[in-house]
Order: C-alpha cells, then structure tokens, then sequence
C-alpha cells in the first residue's frame, strides 16, 4: 500500500505565524490592560486561533478545557453579555472574567467590539500557595484601615487563593475588610464608585452565592436598566470549613466596570440608585416566572415592587385554594393578575400610601389609602369581558388581593438588607374569604386567631398565629419530597403549598389547647421550603435566618414601645413579644443562632425568642420532656383498660423512629430497666412507621436492637435480621432505578428465614400505609408524621376485618388524626387522648426554660440548670397526671368523647384566664409575687423576690391569671371575686 505524506507548506507555517503575532498585537493594543493579568499565556495560546476567521463567524466560539469555557464573539444585538450570561444558567459558575475591547477593530471594513469571556465550571482548587504572606497581608491592612485586623489571619486561612492570583496587594486588602462583613450576613453589600474616566466600578459582596443562574440574573438586571458592562470579574473568595459556621461562610466578590460618559452624573442618579436596590435583592427573589415577565421586562415595574405583588398573590392562593384549588390554583392566580398591570399598579399605589417611610401621619396615610381602594373597587366592579364565569374568579382575585394590603398592619418591605418579606395581619382578613363560601369556614376551627404573620421569599412562604397575645408554640420547616420524579416533586410542594395555612392553623390552635397550663397561649409557625436541586441544609439554614430576621424587623420594640426599625410604620400601634420553641428540621445550630441574634438586636425576652438552646436551654430531645408526658397518659390509659404495665402482656405500635424526640424518648421509657430488669417485662413493640423505613413483627420487635439505635440511628438501620414472627417486614423508603421505574427493597421473615425481594412503589406505600392502621396493638402512639394522617377519607382502615387495630390512641403528636376521623374512631370504641392532653409537657418546659432565663439571667440559669430541670420533671408528671385523671374521671361519668373532654377543659381554663385578665386590670393588687412564685419550680422561692422584677409586665399579669384559672376550674362558684378569692 503506497503511503502519502502530507508536505507541509513553508508558505502556511509564515502565513499562520504572521497571524499570530497579528492577533497578539492586536489583542495588545485593544483589550484593557487587566486582560493579561487574568489570562495565562496557555490561554491566550488557545484564544488566537479562534479569532483567526472571526469576521466569518456569526455566533459565539466556544472552547472548552476541563472545567474552562471560553467564549469569543463579536459584540451584536443577537452576541451580547446578556445572551453569553445565559447560556451559562446551567452551570455551577464559580469564576469569570469578561473582557470587552476598549478599542474596537475593522472587520470588513466596519468597526466592532470583541468580547471575550472566560468562566470556571468547577471546583476552584483553595490550598494553593498563598501569593502574600500572612504578615504581608495583616501590615497592608493595617496601614490601610489603621485596624487590628480582627478576623484576618482566619479569613485568609480560607481564601480561594486561585481565584485571586491577578490582584495587587492593596486590591486583596480592600476585598478582605467586604469579607469580613459579609461573611456572617445573607445580604448582598454593593458599593459603586468612580473607576476610569469613562466607567464606574460596581463591587457586589455575598455569603452563600448561587452558583446556577445568578450571574444572569445580575447581567439582566444591569442590561434592563441601560447599563453596559465593559469587563467583570466573578471570583469565589472564600470557602468554609464547616456547614454549621454561620460567622464564616463562604464569600463571592464580583467587580463590574459598567460604561458612563458622565461617571459623576450617573452615581448621583435615580436610575442607578433603583439599579442598587434590585441588585440587593436579586438572591433571594423569582426572576423567571410571568410576573417578572409582564410586570417588569414589559412594563417596567422595579424589582421590589413586582416582587410584593407575587408575594400578595401567594398569599390569595393560600386562602382562595380552600374555596376551589381547582379553580384558584397558582398559575391561574398569577395569570388573571398579569392581565391587569395598571390595577395591579393601583394596589401598590395604595400599599406605598400606607408604608412608606416618611413624616406622614397614620390618620392621613389611611384617609389617602382608603380613596385608592375605592377606586380600585370601582375598577373591579367594571370588570367586563363577556365571559361571566371568568369575570367572576378574576373580580374575587382582586377583591381577595384588595382584602390583604387592607388588612396589613406593618411590614418589612422598606426595610434595608432584609432577605424575606413579613406582614402582620389583622386576622379579620379571613371575613373576607368565609363571605364566599362556607367550604373555607369549614377548613378551620371555628375561634379565630390573635394575630397572624406572613413570610415570602423565592421557593419559600411561611405563617406564624397565635391565639392570645402572649403565645409560645414551634417553628417547623416543611420541606416536601425532593427525591422521585420532578413532577411528583412539583405536586408534593403544590400540594403543600395548598394547605399550609390550614395545617398552621390547626396546629396553632391545638397548641392553645395544650398551654392551659402556663401563662403563653397557643402559636404555631411553619415555613414552607422547595430545594428543587434536593436537600441542603445551607438552603434550609439561608431561609430560616432570612425569616427570623424578617420576623424581628416587626416585633423588636425599644423602651418605649417603638419599632426599632424605623422603615417599619406601625398601625398596630403596641408591644407585641412572641416566643417560638424548635420543631421539625430546627436543629441545635440554628436554635443557638436565632437566640444570639435575638439577644444582639435587643429583643426585649434577650436569648428567649426561641426555646431548647443547647447552651442554656432545656433540649426536648436530651430530656425527653414530651415524651414524659406522653407516657404518663400511656400509663394511666393502661390502668383504666385494666393492664397492669409491671406484670401483664400488652402491645404498642408508634409512628416516628428511634431517632426521632418524642418517638425516641418514648421507646426509651418503654424499654427502661431497674437493677437490670425490664420495668415492663411483658411489653411487644409490633410496629413503627419511620420516615425511612416502616417494619412490623407480631412476636416484637427486637428490643435489644431498638434501644441500640434510640437517639442515634433511624429504623433503616434495624437489623433485619433481628426479626422473628412469620411475615415480620421491614421495607425502605429509600427507592432504587431498575430501567426508570423505582423499586423499593423489603426484608421479610419468610417459612421461618429471612428472605428479600423488591416491590413497586404502590405496593410499598400501601405497606407503608397499613403497616400501623391494619397491625393490631393494644395502643398506637403517634409520635411522628404529617397532620392528618388519618382521616375522613381513610379511617374505616383502622377496623380491618370489622375490629379496631387498636383499644386506644394516644396522640403524641399533633393533628396525626383529623377532628371528624377522631370522632368516627370513638364512635366505634377506640379510646383516644387527645394531643393538647398528651403532648402537652414540651411546651410546659419551654415556658419555664424563658421565664427562668428572663428571672434568673444565661450565667446563672447554667449554673442552675440541673436543679431546674429536676424541679421542671416533677411539675410535668404533676401537670400530666392532674389532667389524666380529670378527663377519664368525666369520661366514665358523663360517657363524653375523651377528646371532647380535653376540649372542654382546655376552653374553660382559656375563658377563665381571659375573664380574670380583664379582673386583674381593676384589681392590680391582686398581681401577686407569691402567686407568681406557685406557678414557679421551688428554687424560685430561695431567691431574692425582687428577680421577678424582671419578668415583664404583661408576662406577669398572663402568670397570675394562668395560676389562678387553672386553680378555679376545679373549684367552681358563681361569682368570680368569690372563685379567686377561695384559691389565694
């Protein structure tokens, strides 16, 4: 075979090395001097050959290399920083640099810009050699700033020295001092400034930036506002060492040269300082879905303004879904609402009236506000397409939207740096909505709430209610499925989007239920969470920060009474102090946050906004104080079923695993052992449903192998083969892909082996389902798990084969059973101690962990904390028992529901609190310090009395009536002097 040779012509190898040095001296001569700071030589090698031909290419020149894209073009309408930036949305952006010429160039015979961009797509490598010295570093600061330079040597333990390789000293220096700034902080800080004499520098400084998609976001920003960027540099600054460190997150600096021929003229304008202001929000709001599209790429509107107008919708979507999700569903709400932007802009005229910042009065902002929302109901009445159906949902969505600004009372809208809206609201809001239709009275128990807050940021809503207004309850983030198929993903956070307000609601009023016992009514708080991209606790931590500063921005008050956040205007116009404790996905990290924050911003409780810090707190779950009790109600529930736990077999099932509080420290009661003998040697735990892993054995489950994994492991990690009883399971929530379809794993008992074998996803959750409504216990104790679990659509399952699946129920979480499922599974014989009866002993706790904090101050609590708890233990059994024995004293009496019973006295001690409240204001004397000191454990009453001065004054008139109504309602009169006069 003849072999050709490829002869390489002299001619081509000149022509091509003229080219180079061409280019080389062009580039030179045209891009900006840094350009060959950030770009390496092996770089530049590889940018040459592509502009060889530049004036044929139409598009933009990619060139990948490892984690590097370059991309070249020529500067058009079609190639522009605006499209490049999105083309990168879906990558993990982790550096830039841009570059356009500052000199442009002939092209067939017409000048052109060339731009030429580099992004890094990986992990920037942070270990490298640092380019100065420690000492270098501190003495440039020093001198620059005449400070100690705190903070310093460890922010430069964690620089991303790669992605700063191109700066000078004194560059370095100025973005080290933004870093420590900002490096606690989940704000964006942007400065701008005079650079060249032709553009002005923009420095934006973050914690936690977004990698996918956020340069856009800002290159969008800039573009609609008519700013042209020259060059830009995008750099991760700084790394973290620990996910948990919120003092030291990691930092990102982006510099961008935007084009000004007037540079001073341009700092001192309206239009640059909106510009700042959108960008200063730009990582926490949607910037993709109709209502950016319509409100502000077609009509101009400014980011924060269409940003309150999609938080207004969620809103009127949270409460129009009770009357017809169908009909109200998010996108239909956001759809009618796009096609009347000038209505839309009538209620943040409105809005803007009512709130922003100014010398105004309320009684002339309300007069002002009050003529714009005639109007607006003048325009809504109008509404007329000729389709009557349409025009009807449309006219209640705006009447709706209408209803939410009218009932605001302040917000934290105009409130610098914050990263989440909060509202409070007048709860006579939802007269509105119950004018409607009755389905949205019917979706709530009938007392109406103290007070309401509402939350809004990007993939998140929350609402906080109280029933009184001294009100304790928990802070819970739902977050939905983030595993399967995206679709499943979407319906899981749709459908929980649809009920939060109820669950919050339902929640918050069994809550005041529960606190009859102490001086705090009933509250709840939940957060609704999307991490689209799975679960990340840096995006669960960013949200719950964000929402507790925003709730702070409206119930911080100074001495007088006033909002210290003066952009706040207060229509509410007093005090309000509210108290929240832990509860789902509220770990120890962030509770120790929320505390030092609240305690640095002034709040009036200090460290109290929140309960069970694991430095001065009482921690549910180390204690187990709910589950305390819980189990005195098991107790006493067995005794009136006649078992006596110490000797005879009885059976129990739980919902929520070994690792979880209540569930966890209840198994550990249940399997407690004195002088190495079970206390209940005859007990069989059959079934637990867990989050991860649901399993069942009808000769027990292994006890040795439960109290190994209590508080440490969840039941996936039971052994399977500890299981014994033929057809004892345990399957895993945990899917595994075969060919696209999930396949979950079960490990069973099988002919006496133990076998395994995968099932479909329906015949798993039908597994999952049955495993505590079909197994038979003598008790199940829900101690973990979504709010109506059970309910009116699934109840008949609990009576398979015509008999209950167990004698009672004992409710140790909350809203595990709907009100209308508990009365149907009474009415068939089970028993059931109602939530606001069982659980009842964590919220006793955290009330006393504040008041005891409030009296007692963080140094002293801790010394004291062992003996307080002791003391606490003993209350709460007292507390539990009282109580038992109260409700099964009426219930064998009077035949009642169990739980209706527990209602009962819930509301007469509620009423009775209230009655002598008001009592209390005519007769102030009665606001006793040895009152106070009865509703306190005993180490209270060795104390100086003069501590209780520093109870406030409202907590102390809640403690007297408290005291005294949980004392009156077993000593009933008719007269109310003669009821407090017989208990003092």
């Amino acid at each position: 075979m003849n072999t050709q040779k490829l002869i390489i012509n002299d001619d081509l190898i000149t022509r091509h090395t003229e080219k180079l040095k061409y280019w080389f001296d062009l580039l030179n001569k045209v891009m900006p001097d840094y350009f060959f700071n950030t770009f390496t030589p092996q770089q530049i090698q590889m940018i040459l050959p592509a502009l060889f031909n530049i004036q044929r290419q139409t598009g933009i020149q990619q060139i990948n290399t490892g984690s590097r894209i370059i991309l070249i073009y020529l500067l058009s309408e079609e190639c522009n920083l605006v499209t490049t930036s999105r083309m990168m949305c879906n990558h993990n952006v982790t550096g830039a640099q841009i570059h356009e010429s500052r000199e442009q160039i002939i092209i067939d015979g017409a000048p052109r810009t060339l731009v030429i961009e580099t992004y890094e797509t990986g992990d920037i490598p942070v270990r490298i050699t640092p380019i100065y010295t420690e000492r270098e570093v501190l003495q440039a600061y020093r001198k620059r700033y005449k400070q100690a330079g705190d903070g310093i040597k460890d922010l430069y333990n964690r620089l991303s020295w790669n992605s700063v390789r191109d700066l000078p000293l004194e560059r370095l220096v100025e973005r080290l001092h933004r870093a420590l700034r900002v490096q606690g902080r989940d704000c964006i800080e942007v400065d701008v400034e005079k650079a060249e004499s032709k553009e002005i520098r923009l420095t934006m400084a973050m914690a936690n930036c977004p990698q996918k998609g956020f340069y856009h976001w800002i290159i969008e920003c800039l573009a609609r506002r008519g700013f042209h960027v020259n060059r830009a540099y995008l750099r991760d600054f700084s790394w973290q060492e620990d996910d948990n460190d919120f003092q030291r997150m990691p930092v990102a600096m982006h510099t961008l040269y935007l084009k000004a021929d007037s540079p001073a003229q341009v700092l001192k304008s309206k239009r640059l300082r909106e510009t700042l202001e959108e960008i200063r929000i730009l990582n926490w709001i949607p910037m993709d879905d109709l209502l950016h599209y319509e409100l502000v790429e077609q009509h101009g509107w400014l980011l924060p303004q269409a940003n309150l107008i999609r938080a207004a919708g969620e809103f009127v979507h949270t409460q129009l879904s009770f009357i017809d999700r169908n009909a109200y569903n998010n996108h239909d709400v956001f759809r009618f609402m796009a096609l009347y932007e000038p209505l839309l802009k009538k209620l943040f005229e409105m809005f803007e009236t009512k709130f922003h910042p100014g010398p105004a009065k309320p009684e002339t902002r309300g007069k002002k506000a009050r003529r714009i929302a005639g109007q607006i109901t003048k325009r809504i009445d109008g509404m007329n397409t000729g389709m009557q159906e349409k025009d009807n949902l449309v006219k209640t969505i705006f009447r709706a939207l209408l209803n939410f600004f009218n009932h605001i009372y302040k917000t934290n809208f105009y409130v610098e740096n914050k990263t989440a809206l909060s509202f409070r609201l007048d709860p006579a809001f939802m007269s509105f909505f119950e004018g409607i239709a009755t389905e949205y009275t019917a979706a709530f128990p009938e007392q109406r709430p103290f007070g309401v807050f509402y939350f809004y940021r990007e993939n998140g809503i929350g609402f906080q209610v109280r029933f009184s207004e001294i009100a304790r309850g928990g802070w819970r983030t739902v977050i939905p499925r983030t595993t399967g198929h995206e679709l499943e993903r979407m319906d899981s956070y749709a459908f929980a989007k649809d009920e939060i307000f109820r669950e919050v609601y339902v929640l918050a009023h069994t809550q005041h239920m529960k606190n009859k016992d102490i001086y705090e009514g009933g509250s709840k708080m939940i957060c609704l969470l999307q991490q689209a991209d799975g679960f990340a606790y840096r995006h669960l931590y960013e949200s719950q920060r964000s929402i507790c500063r925003a709730f702070l921005d409206l119930i911080n008050y100074d001495a007088k009474g006033k909002l210290k956040q003066d952009k706040v205007i207060d229509y509410l116009d007093y005090q309000e102090i509210i108290e929240i404790g832990p509860d789902e996905n509220m770990y120890d990290v962030m509770i120790n946050w929320m505390c030092n924050y609240s305690k640095e911003t002034g709040y009036i409780l200090g460290r109290g906004l929140i309960s069970g810090s694991p430095e001065t707190g009482i921690n549910h779950k180390e204690y187990g104080v709910t589950s305390l009790g819980v189990h005195q109600y098991l107790l006493k529930t067995l005794r009136e079923l006649e078992i006596d736990p110490a000797k005879d077999p009885f059976s129990v099932k739980i919902s929520g695993g070994p690792f979880g509080d209540v569930a966890g420290n209840e198994l550990k009661l249940l399997l407690e052992k004195s002088k190495g003998k079970y206390l209940y040697p005859n007990l069989k735990v059959v079934a637990i449903t867990d989050g991860p892993a649901a399993c069942w054995d009808p000769e027990g489950l292994d006890r040795d192998e439960l109290e190994r994994m209590i508080a440490k492991e969840n039941l996936d990690k039971f052994a399977a083969d500890k299981l014994k009883g033929e057809g004892a399971f345990i399957i895993y929530s945990e899917p595994k892909m075969d060919k696209g379809i999930e396949k979950y794993l079960m490990r069973h008992v099988r002919n006496g082996k133990l076998d395994e074998k995968y099932i479909s996803r329906d015949e798993f959750m039908q597994m999952f389902q049955d495993n505590l409504m079909c197994h038979y216990a003598d008790i199940f104790i829900p101690c973990g798990g979504r709010p109506s679990t059970i309910n009116v659509s699934n109840w008949e399952k609990y009576f398979p084969y015509d008999k209950a699946a167990s004698r009672a129920i004992i409710e140790g979480a909350n809203s595990f059973i709907t009100p209308d499922a508990r009365d149907l599974l009474q009415d068939r014989g089970v028993w059931i101690v109602k939530d606001a009866s069982a659980n009842k002993c964590g919220v006793i706790t955290s009330s006393y962990e504040i008041l005891s904090g409030l009296i007692l101050g963080e140094d002293e609590l801790k010394k004291r904390k062992k003996e307080l708890v002791k003391e606490i233990m003993e209350i709460l059994k007292d507390r539990a028992w009282k109580e038992a024995d109260w409700l099964f004293f009426h219930f064998r009496k009077t035949g009642k529901r169990m739980t209706e019973l527990t209602e009962q006295l819930s509301v007469e001690i509620n009423a009775k609190t209230s009655e002598i409240s008001d009592y209390l204001g005519k007769h102030p004397e009665l606001i006793r310090s040895d009152i106070i000191l009865k509703h306190l454990p005993k180490l209270f009453s060795k104390l100086d009395v003069k501590l209780l001065e520093r109870i406030p004054a409202q907590y102390r008139v809640a403690i007297v009536a408290t005291e005294l109504a949980c004392r009156i309602v077993y000593n009933r009169t008719d007269n109310l002097g003669d009821e407090i006069a017989s208990v003092l």
